[in-house]
């Protein structure tokens, strides 16, 4: 693991700004399995993929993380009236298509030079602010701890680097960033395979080949790092290194988003008992599971992924796997 923190050009964290706890990275990386496990902290509230809460869930009411659909999910009900009045008072259309339009692995170039300069446009000011609006009333409609406290931290698992970057140029929030990584490989596999999608009946999660993957797990790795170096804090996890030490990774996420983790028992070695509700926006199936979970590590693309195939990936990410600590063969 590799932490980050800005030096003294950064903005200085104020008690009145709320902490955003963003897991960032490649998709099938492991961050939902992370969401879950972050979700168990004192002090945290996972929101999910806010990203897509504006046609997934206001627009298509797909299922909740507690397994509710969207407009019948209490709190997203009562996040829309704190935000709102009510869900259905949101410029849906606007928003989506100002999603499309600003929030892309494209724009990065302006996006990063805004998080220098403060200077944005009207569009991207109003689209930010959506989403602040919701984070923040996120916060103060979740269930209170027993001394009455409000969480800390909210769970931002959107992964999109753009998105990352775009919240952190908010002055009202305290953006820090948990960089998932994964072995390529591994990422590149699980792009190939069909995998159902629970929440929205007949549907499945979108399939792209070795090599879009591996350009996508470079370039995106690599724009993560150039967020760092713009100040945003940030620490580096191996997905791999969390199935191998989730007491010990848990801990230094701790420190990074300065929360008191506590003893961490709801994990005994890698069985993994779950205790708080989920209500999270779009993800990994896994995230409608049980309360308890067997950590084991997915490698089956050592003997699944086609050789030519992993040979490709290897090639295209040399440089980045070195860097990660990932062996090249």
């Amino acid at each position: 693991m590799v932490m980050t923190v800005p030096g003294d050009t950064a903005t200085p964290t104020g008690t009145d700004r709320q902490r955003v706890l963003y897991v960032g990275g490649l998709g099938r990386s492991g961050s939902t399995l992370l969401e879950k496990l972050l979700n168990e902290l004192p002090g945290t509230l996972s929101v999910g993929e806010t990203l897509h809460l504006w046609e997934r869930g206001i627009r298509d009411h797909e299922r909740c993380g507690c397994g509710e659909d969207f407009d019948v999910c209490p709190q997203w009900a009562a996040i829309g009236a704190e935000a709102y009045g009510d869900w259905a008072s949101v410029d849906v259309d606007r928003m989506i298509d100002l999603r499309w339009a600003l929030d892309r692995s494209r724009r990065l170039p302006q996006i990063f030079r805004g998080l220098r300069s403060g200077e944005q446009s009207a569009d991207e000011r109003w689209y930010v602010e959506q989403l602040r609006t919701v984070l923040l009333a996120a916060a103060s409609t979740a269930p209170r701890d027993p001394d009455g406290n409000a969480p800390e931290v909210i769970l931002e698992s959107s992964k999109h680097l753009s998105t990352a970057a775009m919240l952190a140029t908010d002055p009202n929030l305290d953006v820090r960033v948990v960089h998932l990584v994964r072995d390529p490989r591994g990422v590149a596999y699980s792009w190939t395979k069909v995998v159902d999608r629970p929440e929205a009946d007949g549907s499945i999660m979108p399939t792209y080949s070795p090599a879009r993957t591996a350009m996508r797990w470079v370039t995106d790795n690599l724009g993560f790092e150039t967020l760092a170096r713009l100040g945003v804090p940030m620490l580096r996890v191996r997905y791999e290194d969390l199935l191998a030490d989730p007491v010990g990774t848990l801990r230094s996420i701790g420190a990074l988003a300065d929360l008191d983790v506590g003893p961490l028992d709801f994990i005994d070695g890698n069985e993994i008992h779950l205790t708080q509700p989920m209500h999270s926006i779009a993800g990994n199936p896994m995230r409608f599971g049980g309360d308890r979970m067997t950590l084991r590590l997915d490698d089956a693309w050592r003997s699944k992924l086609d050789p030519s195939a992993r040979r490709l990936v290897t090639a295209m990410c040399a440089p980045v796997l070195r860097r990660y600590g990932y062996p090249l063969r």
